[in-house]
């Protein structure tokens, strides 16, 4: 029947895949220096500080990247944002749960393993810059396990979970905009009021996405796929509902003609799919995987709670 509806659709432009470009060490390298000028633009005299968060960076990331290795993901890079941070990308054909939450979980559970390392030894030594360096690994992996997409905590959750969680992340991800603009600004840490404002846009972009996706599930249309089997009615569907929640792109396709506009259009298609995953997580190692999430976030704030950190904080403000 699928086949027979099809066939009453014209057929969806032709994407080329993406090809496995080589040089991404050298791209990286150039990312990192990037970021670390444009730190010491703005802060100079924290030279040291740079040295422990391009560490932190690094570790984190680097879980990542070796584990798309292992896992064989194709045009593996990582690059540096500069004043924000840092990422890894890389694709496959087809997923599994086990290995993409093996990719997610490598950077920051990692990171606050190391972090609890350094604050017991700095402690118990009392080494004023290992404490100082844990703290760093702490907030860096704390804040990316949260379940806010694209963080490591919204990716995880969405590994799970898949789209049941959409509504949640969209509601979730707008509390936290506002509340670290809300921090940001009173205790003037205007790094996290730009990420605030940043994590604005953010939540623009998901909930744009939940209403397509729930637009596409009244439609009765399958959108876990990828794009090169993907049914021409699929992608019709799929376009229409971009083109209706997308004023811009849909004020760019009256006014364009042509090929490109047919390529931006199906990128745009292509974005909004959901590559199928296949399902190898029993429901026993979910709650693991969710009781050692609730243990990364929670236990370093109890350890730094333990040791007086919060009440020295609000006594110094």
């Amino acid at each position: 029947m699928e086949n027979d509806f099809n066939s009453l659709y014209p057929p969806k432009p032709f994407l080329e895949n993406e090809p496995v470009r080589q040089g991404h060490m050298a791209v990286t390298v150039f990312s990192l220096l990037l970021f670390a000028l444009s730190f010491v633009l703005f802060f100079g005299d924290e030279l040291f500080f740079l040295i422990q968060l391009l560490a932190v960076l690094i570790i984190h990331e680097g879980g990542h990247y070796l584990f798309m290795k292992l896992y064989k993901y194709e045009n593996v890079r990582m690059l540096f944002i500069p004043l924000m941070g840092a990422f890894v990308h890389g694709k496959k054909e087809s997923y599994r749960q086990r290995e993409s939450l093996m990719v997610v979980l490598a950077g920051p559970i990692p990171g606050i393993i190391i972090g609890v390392v350094l604050w017991i030894l700095g402690f118990n030594w009392e080494i004023g810059w290992m404490v100082e360096t844990s703290m760093l690994f702490f907030v860096v992996n704390i804040l990316n396990l949260l379940p806010i997409l694209p963080l490591d905590g919204g990716r995880m959750l969405n590994i799970l979970f898949f789209e049941k969680i959409e509504l949640f992340q969209v509601i979730f991800s707008f509390i936290s905009s506002l509340s670290l603009i809300a921090i940001g600004y009173f205790m003037e840490w205007y790094i996290i009021l730009i990420f605030g404002f940043l994590m604005g846009f953010q939540v623009r972009n998901l909930h744009r996405r939940y209403l397509i996706h729930k637009g596409l599930k009244e439609d009765d249309v399958n959108f876990n796929s990828t794009y090169d089997n993907l049914s021409d009615r699929s992608y019709h569907f799929v376009k229409n509902q971009v083109l209706e929640h997308t004023p811009g792109l849909r004020r760019f396709v009256e006014n364009m003609e042509g090929e490109d506009t047919k390529t931006v259009v199906a990128n745009e298609v292509k974005n909004m799919l959901v590559p199928p995953m296949e399902q190898d997580i029993t429901r026993f190692m979910k709650f693991l995987v969710i009781l050692a999430w609730i243990l990364a976030i929670f236990g370093p704030i109890y350890l730094m709670w333990s040791q007086g950190l919060f009440k020295n904080i609000s006594d110094a403000v």
